[in-house]
């Protein structure tokens, strides 16, 4: 996930590094209010990176809600890139997303905007890895694929999401009872017919997950193979 004070670049550096524009990008501070998802390829490492709402204190309900769930998502990331603006100096804004950070299994500091003069010292970045990068002309930005290949392995998916909310956590929860009862199911000496109910109910708290609609034509294809008394 992308971290960062507003104003930072978190969504330029996501537009990137996508190599589209996926994100609005404005001058104005708080333009990104909630959580948006995009899937990158950064050399061999395939991530699924979130851009968040920028940290602060924001005063606007639906900005607040917005840090709160970048907040919340940092905990359960694989991977954190903190977004600094280098061409000024460092506010308490930054050591709260510095502290949020530092919430994720791994951390990375991109000192961004290194087309403008540099205001900031390296040293006073408590990251292992620091890399000053432009986000804005993508100099500096091959500096870490590999970095991302040494910390997760060439050819890896590199999965940041979090359930958010109860509903989702509802959703994973019946489809592991539903594949348990399909696995049991077949232990106990049952046709794989016979547990095609439980497997549909799995795919389908799979779906509201995902957003995707299961086909019956998917499920058609894993029983082809069995001929299904009519």
């Amino acid at each position: 996930m992308i971290l960062g004070k507003p104003n930072v670049g978190k969504s330029s550096l996501l537009n990137a590094l996508a190599g589209f524009q996926r994100v609005i990008v404005t001058e104005l501070p708080g333009t990104t209010r909630d959580t948006v998802e995009e899937t990158v390829l950064v050399g061999s490492v395939r991530l699924r990176l979130v851009d968040t709402a920028g940290i602060r204190d924001a005063s606007d309900q639906v900005e607040a809600l917005g840090v709160a769930r970048s907040l919340e998502a940092a905990r359960g990331a694989d991977l954190a890139l903190l977004v600094c603006d280098g061409s000024r100096p460092l506010e308490p804004e930054d050591q709260e997303a510095m502290e949020a950070a530092r919430l994720a299994r791994h951390a990375v500091c991109l000192l961004n905007k290194q087309d403008l003069p540099c205001q900031v010292d390296r040293s006073c970045l408590p990251f292992e890895t620091v890399l000053p990068v432009s986000a804005k002309d993508g100099t500096g930005l091959e500096a870490l694929t590999p970095v991302l290949e040494a910390l997760f392995g060439a050819g890896t998916f590199c999965d940041g999401s979090v359930l958010t909310n109860a509903r989702q956590a509802d959703a994973i929860r019946r489809a592991a009872e539903a594949m348990g009862r399909a696995r049991d199911g077949l232990e106990d000496g049952f046709t794989p017919d016979a547990v095609l109910t439980d497997v549909e109910e799995a795919m389908e708290a799979m779906g509201e997950l995902s957003g995707r609609t299961i086909r019956e034509d998917i499920t058609n294809r894993i029983f082809e193979r069995f001929c299904v008394g009519k």
